[in-house]
């Protein structure tokens, strides 16, 4: 019994190494994490430029003012990406942490914001 309650501690070890996101396999020193890190933010940017970009031409569908509104939406996340992500980097006193703390934020948050827009614009309206 104590064999088979250690493997399925093992599968289940396993099995949450497999779901974790890109940025969690980043490791080792402050550098390589750091590297690592920006490496996945510029994929989640072209994702996320991808999806406001098929969010635009949905919003075209309906009126000016509907994309004018998207736009407007787009600007001030933007703003609070920046504002965000710099209280979290803030949270680290100027210590090497920080820009790590930071390039995570700049990886969650546009990872959200793009679930965002394809949930409102894409997958609601096809």
């Amino acid at each position: 019994m104590r064999i088979f309650s250690v493997f399925l501690l093992l599968v289940a070890f396993a099995s949450a190494g497999v779901s974790q996101d890109d940025e969690t396999k980043c490791c080792c020193t402050t550098f390589d994490m750091s590297v690592c890190l920006s490496k996945i933010r510029d994929g989640v940017d072209a994702e996320l430029n991808t999806t406001y970009e098929k969010a635009l031409a949905m919003a075209q569908r309906f009126t000016g003012e509907d994309v004018e509104n998207l736009k407007d939406a787009e600007r001030k996340w933007i703003a609070y990406r920046d504002a965000a992500c710099k209280a979290e980097y803030s949270l680290w006193g100027k210590g090497s942490g920080g820009p790590n703390a930071h390039g995570m934020c700049v990886i969650r948050l546009p990872r959200q914001r793009t679930a965002d827009l394809k949930s409102a614009y894409l997958d609601r309206l096809r």
